[in-house]
């Protein structure tokens, strides 16, 4: 009977510490169009314990309000302003990139890429600073640059692994996904497309020859299929007269942010992030990436492409290695 008794106290304890895990998310940018979506999404995710939306903009107390009325048993902290940075970071288990400015018809090219840039460095630079960084996961665009230049940033003052810095590109296969899966009349769960290169409309490559289910597509449906799946951004855009797609992409986040945390439960999962990588010509690449409770391990690797994905491939590859020189080159640390 004791033995019983034991086994039933050890199950029941086993039993609370598997559900017991919990993680702290700190949004960076939280306040904005997009971070909203995430913040409202990642609210009521049951992994999410603590809560934490930051940002520079005035209607931030007003955002976190709003969550607040949201019936869940988890902490929820709001921050504003840059003199609260410390803070919202300090515990995260994982740090989540999402604040700048959406592309938009009113807003010019420079201004969009000064914006984002200044958010970039402002976080970054605090991050490096931590005693031991979370994980990161950076969704303002442009991806392609930024992500190499928050590397720097972090490198320079101090704290940096780069097993943990991440470029969200998951919106990209999820895309590909469905796209095929309509193509197709398939259910689109069952259909897989990988994605590899880079986040721009140029780096972007859909892997169709390793599409599963397979399918007899045509050249000139490959091609289109593939233009279609870069420039998904515009499409959406046009379709929403000037607006981002913002739902999409913020559900894509949250996609990742579970895998982020079943990684830190101790699983090995896979992610579509860009990150740092020498094994494809260029030093940052996007595509299938293993990550443990340490961070990212190795990349999928896809062999027997076509003549035309290796035609995307290399001028992806060229692409990428300016995009990943423009990061590097606009950075300045004060």
């Amino acid at each position: 009977m004791l033995v019983t008794r034991n086994f039933a106290k050890c199950l029941v304890q086993s039993t609370i510490n598997m559900t017991a895990r919990s993680y702290q998310v700190s949004v960076m940018g939280g306040a904005s169009e997009i971070g909203q979506i995430i913040s409202f999404m990642l609210r009521t995710e049951p992994s999410v314990t603590s809560l934490v939306v930051h940002d520079m903009r005035e209607n931030t107390p007003g955002i976190v309000l709003d969550l607040s009325h949201i019936p869940v048993n988890s902490r929820l902290m709001g921050f504003c302003g840059h003199s609260t940075i410390e803070r919202a970071l300090k515990d995260s288990d994982l740090v989540l990139f999402v604040g700048g400015v959406i592309k938009s018809p009113t807003l010019t090219n420079e201004a969009w890429f000064e914006t984002n840039t200044a958010f970039i460095k402002n976080i970054a630079a605090r991050v490096g600073k931590m005693a031991q960084m979370p994980f990161i996961g950076i969704v303002t665009e442009p991806i392609n640059v930024l992500v190499p230049m928050a590397a720097e940033i972090m490198r320079c003052h101090g704290a940096f692994d780069p097993k943990k810095l991440f470029g969200i590109t998951t919106i990209d296969w999820i895309r590909a996904q469905t796209l095929y899966a309509t193509e197709h009349k398939m259910p689109p769960k069952t259909c897989f497309v990988p994605v590899i290169g880079g986040h721009s409309e140029k780096t972007i490559i859909p892997l169709l020859s390793h599409s599963r289910p397979t399918t007899n597509m045509k050249d000139p449906e490959i091609m289109q299929f593939t233009r279609k799946i870069q420039e998904c951004d515009d499409i959406v855009s046009q379709a929403k007269q000037g607006l981002s797609s913002t739902m999409s992409i913020a559900y894509s986040v949250v996609m990742f942010a579970r895998e982020i945390f079943r990684a830190l439960d101790g699983q090995r999962v896979k992610v579509n992030a860009y990150v740092e990588n020498n094994d494809f010509g260029t030093s940052y690449f996007s595509g299938l990436v293993n990550v443990d409770k340490d961070g990212m391990k190795s990349m999928q690797r896809f062999t027997k492409i076509s003549q035309y994905e290796c035609n995307l491939l290399e001028k992806a590859t060229e692409q990428l290695r300016k995009d990943v020189a423009r990061g590097k080159k606009i950075l300045e640390v004060a």
